[in-house]
């Protein structure tokens, strides 16, 4: 999406209804704002850290699962990289 609005001498920019609708905000909601090294600004929902929080443990604990579950099916399981690594070379040449 791409739209543009014009600055209001009070520094007050219009949010496009599809952005406000595609960000979930309504009247009255709070917004943060984020700018990054390269000057690039984004606009997010501002939620209050205690459901930032949840929802990171909630990611957290749905890749765990994951990481489980394909953890059963790794053949190599146990192995280090070092391991791996000689069971793909062979052992390396003497010396």
């Amino acid at each position: 999406m791409y739209y543009q609005s014009n600055m209001t001498s009070k520094g007050q920019v219009t949010v496009p209804k599809d952005i406000r609708d595609a960000l979930g905000l309504a009247p009255g909601q709070a917004v943060e704002f984020e700018l990054d090294a390269d000057g690039n600004a984004r606009i997010l929902r501002a939620d209050d850290r205690t459901s930032i929080e949840k929802k990171k443990a909630d990611w957290l604990n749905r890749l765990n699962e994951v990481r489980a579950k394909y953890k059963l099916q790794d053949p190599y399981a146990g192995m280090d990289g070092l391991e791996y690594q000689r069971w793909i070379r062979g052992d390396g040449p003497e010396v």
